[in-house]
This record gives C-alpha cells, structure tokens and sequence, in this order.
C-alpha cells in the first residue's frame, strides 16, 4: 500500500517543511494547486507562484504526487463550484495543464469530501444529495477527458467522501459517467479502525465498488497520546483490507487539532515517528491477517513481523528470537507484555508469523463484545455471523429486527453504515453509539447474550448518555426474561454482574429513552466474560 502525508504547499510555502519532509522519507504528498492562481485570464495557464509551483521543488527527489482539485475561479460560474458546461470544460482544461507541468503528479484526485457542506459550494452545495453526485461526476468526466489526452498514464480518482457513507457512494456509481472514476477516494474520520474491515466490507458489497481501488487520501487523529499507535494499526488495517493508497493528515501543523507528522519547528511528532517506523519496517510488505479471534487483531508482514493488539491479556515471546516494539519504533520490555485495544506491539524474529508462532497469547475470559463484534447481517438475516449479541428492538414486548442502513441515505443521518429501521429515522445503533428514538411504547433497544453451556458469568457494561439528552436514559438488565435491575440517570451507568446461566439461557441489556428521546445518543460498550476462566491456580 502506498503511503503519503497530507501537505499544504499549496496554501503556503515552507523550505523548513519540505526539509523536514525529505528527512522524514515522506514517499508521496497529497495536496492541491489552486485553479483561480494558475488561470487568471481565460485559456492562459501560469506557474509562477511558490504555490503553484511547489512540485517543482520535488522534482528529482522520488517524492510522488496525488494532486486535488476542487476550488472554482472567478472567470467561471462566478467562482462557485464549476457546473455550467462552460466551467466544467475549463476545468478539465486545467486539470490536463497542471499535469502536462508536473511528471511527478500520478493521480489526480477530484473534489474534496463533496458529500459535506465545506468543500462545495454555489448550485452544487444547494443541491440535494442525489444531485450533488451528479454534479460531482460531471467534474470528474470533464478532468478524466482532458487528461486522458495529455496525461494518459494518470488515475482519476473520485468519490472523495468524508467518512464510508454507502448510502450517498452507491447511487453516485449507478449513475451514467462514473466509469470515468478509476478508483475512489475516502476520508474515513468517522469509523474507528477496529470497525474499517466492517465499515469497507460492507460499502464493497456493492458490484463496482468491489472493482474499484480504495485511495485513503486523508486519515487521521486528534489524540496525541495515541496518535502514534493510530497511524500504525491504521496502516495495518488498511493494508491488509488491499487499499492503494493511505496518506496521513497532516503532514505538518495546521491548527485544527489534527496531530501532524511535522511540528512548526521541523521536529518529528510521535505520530511522525511511528510514519518512519512504518516508512522503515512495514510498507512494501506482503501483509495477511492472522488474527486468532474477534477480540484480538494480529498481522503478519512477510515473514519476520507481526503487529498485535486488542482486549487484554498477557503476551509471551522468546527473548531469543523475538523483539518487541512500540508504534513509534522504541524498543519494549518482554516482562510482563500484555495486549491493550489502543496499543500496537510490531513483533520482530524468527518465527513470528509461522504457524506455531514464536509468541503466545494467554488467557482471556472475553465472550462477547459489543464493539469487537458489531457487524452488518446479511440481507435477510437479523444477526451477524460473527456477532456474540443478538441485537434488536422490543416494542410493548414485542421483538422487532434491525436492518442495515447504508449510510448518508438522506440527510439528518450517520455518514456510515448503522443499524436501524426505515420506519424510525432517527432510530441508530453504531458499534459504539445509539439512539433509542423508539416509536410506540415501552421501547428499548436489545443486546442479549445466549450460553452455549452452563456458564458463571460477569456481565460488563457502560452507558454515556449526551450533555444534550432531555431526561436521561433507562437501563434494564434481566436473566431469561425476569429484570435483575433497572437504572435510569443523566450520569454514566455502569453495570457489573455476576450471572449464572444454564445452556440456552439469556441475559439481556436494554436501553431505552424515558419521557423525551431528545439528545439521548448514548456511548455503550456491553462485555461479558467467563467468570471461571483465567482463575490463578491454586
């Protein structure tokens, strides 16, 4: 997979950046040049400002380009969003003399997450959703016909959504044009990585998605102390799902809360670490998953590293074969190793990824998840192979499924694949977040385990509900059927209880809304452990 940083030469040029870039070994930029500075009088093209000449600092260096157009000019449809017939052919022609000046641009990608309010305006920002997908086409036809002809060797690459909204993609790629798009891109900000094989597995259940090479041209994170730790489980990810093309954003500070990979002053962030130790380790790789369960990720980069991570429990290797490294590269005791979901550990020796491999995962007591588990049944079916909940909804003691709501379907809903009901729009559950907007009464939303054998169990479970909710939220816990407790509150609740259960017995979770639903979204996570298992022997 192709690794990239997300740059901003084009708003400004720095010498200290880019020398910072090329010590840091930043394969590929991704950034833009803006068409108003190069056209200024119609038909004339000119480089002659550092930011529209920025590539040409690269030349020579091996640093390759994906190159963003988006901005209007003045000269056409008053600067708006090009989408008169007369824009959109000027754009094209543009596009295709940005590329005939710069060898090293490779890809070209059209738009900027068209599917928000940001990066669109004028027409096409008014438009509805179904509308914008069009308008969005007709630039990336306009930019593929004219570079085609100068520029055959380029992928035009489209979409350029932020988030995995299927529900906004799928049409878009049913539309007349969109073979002109050779592949897509995605902003995938909104989905945690331990959700993206879910989240992209599900968005290529679609015919040409399936076809299309995935291009994450922005990903990111906002928390410092584990932005190191992102970039690589993100790579990982990313890698082993087969995307083409991953780019950090941002390469440098920009003020947004986004850590960088570069500071101000040229010094690399542990995030920018962790991009050089994937730089030096990791890219080019073969990478498959080795994971052993739901609840634990390991990878296995060619044939001497693994990267591990997921729900605790201890970790041992042979301290001769095996060494142990952080996301930012540094080196990491073997005493005492164990596995936490935010962590990456990179496994490197002899050994590592065989069969019978050279490090051992000890007990863990996990069952079942509500995050690690969440998934999209199947059409027709109410429940995820892989999911350790049956999740559904319960009206006035009636059990009603869910389905699966690809995302962006329309406006005032998530911009990624969920589930709910097309009877309740307001209605959501997401691996990490729900809304019990029920209609009718008595309704709550279900999570219930089943044993499969006569289990001592210890059920696990928080909910957050928002700053914004009216009332508060109810939770009910109960054992096949009979309530064990009920809490109810505007403060977090969490649940911790000892439940013994026969085979074929249930334990049940359910929240839902009191008086008013409104601003009752509520973080949840529900475990539940073998109460028995991992016990110290005596």
């Amino acid at each position: 997979m192709r690794l990239g940083g997300a740059s901003n030469f084009s708003q400004g040029w720095s010498e200290d950046t880019r020398q910072a870039t090329l010590k840091l070994k930043v394969p590929r930029l991704r950034d833009s040049i803006r068409w108003a500075e190069v056209e200024r009088t119609p038909g004339r093209f000119t480089f002659d400002k550092p930011t529209t000449t920025w590539p040409d600092r690269f030349a020579g260096t091996g640093v390759a380009i994906t190159l963003t157009l988006n901005w209007g000019n003045p000269l056409y449809d008053d600067g708006k969003t090009p989408h008169s017939p007369q824009a959109l052919a000027a754009f094209g022609r543009f596009a295709a003399a940005t590329l005939a000046r710069f060898p090293q641009i490779d890809t070209l990608e059209i738009g900027n997450e068209v599917n928000g309010q940001n990066f669109v305006n004028g027409p096409v920002r008014d438009a509805g959703l179904p509308d914008r997908g069009r308008y969005h086409l007709a630039m990336v036809q306009a930019a593929a016909e004219a570079v085609g002809k100068v520029r055959p060797d380029v992928q035009v690459i489209g979409g350029s959504t932020h988030s995995l909204p299927a529900g906004f993609l799928w049409p878009l790629l049913e539309r007349p044009g969109a073979s002109a798009m050779e592949g897509l891109a995605l902003h995938p900000y909104t989905t945690p990585i331990d959700q993206l094989p879910a989240q992209i597995g599900f968005l290529r259940g679609h015919g040409r998605v399936r076809r299309l090479p995935l291009y994450i041209t922005e990903f990111g994170s906002e928390d410092p102390r584990r932005a190191a730790d992102d970039l690589v489980r993100g790579y990982t990810m990313l890698a082993a799902l087969g995307v083409t093309e991953m780019d950090w954003y941002p390469l440098n500070e920009r003020g947004d809360g986004m850590i960088p990979l570069i500071r101000r002053d040229g010094m690399l962030t542990a995030a920018g670490e962790a991009f050089r130790f994937v730089q030096a380790r990791l890219r080019g790789r073969a990478v498959r998953n080795v994971s052993p369960d739901p609840f634990t990720f390991a990878y296995a980069f060619g044939e001497d590293i693994a990267v591990v991570w997921g729900a605790a429990r201890p970790l041992t290797v042979d301290p001769a074969t095996v060494r142990v490294f952080d996301a930012r590269g540094g080196r990491v005791s073997l005493g005492q190793l164990e596995l936490a979901g935010d962590r990456a550990l990179i496994l490197t020796g002899t050994g590592v990824t065989a069969s019978a491999p050279s490090y051992r995962l000890g007990c863990s007591p996990l069952l079942a998840d509500s995050f690690y588990q969440f998934a999209y049944p199947d059409a027709g079916t109410a429940r995820a192979k892989q999911d350790g909940f049956e999740r559904f909804l319960r009206i006035d003691g009636r059990e009603m499924p869910l389905s699966v709501m690809p995302g962006q379907q329309h406006r005032a809903v998530p911009w990624t694949p969920y589930l709910g009901r097309s009877d309740m729009r307001d209605l959501r559950l997401t691996a990490e977040t729900m809304l019990p907007a029920v209609k009718g009464g008595d309704g709550a939303i279900v999570h219930r385990f089943r044993a499969d054998l006569d289990s001592a169990l210890r059920l696990v479970a928080t909910f957050a509900v928002s700053n914004k909710s009216t009332d508060g939220i109810s939770v009910n816990l109960a054992r096949n059927g009979r309530t064990l407790l009920t809490r109810s509150d505007t403060a977090p609740i969490r649940i911790d209880h000892k439940i013994a259960l026969r085979k074929g017995q249930s334990v049940a979770v359910a929240l839902s809304p009191r008086k008013s639903t409104r601003g009752d979204t509520t973080r949840y996570r529900i475990q539940v452990f073998d109460a028995d298992k991992c016990k110290p022997h005596r």
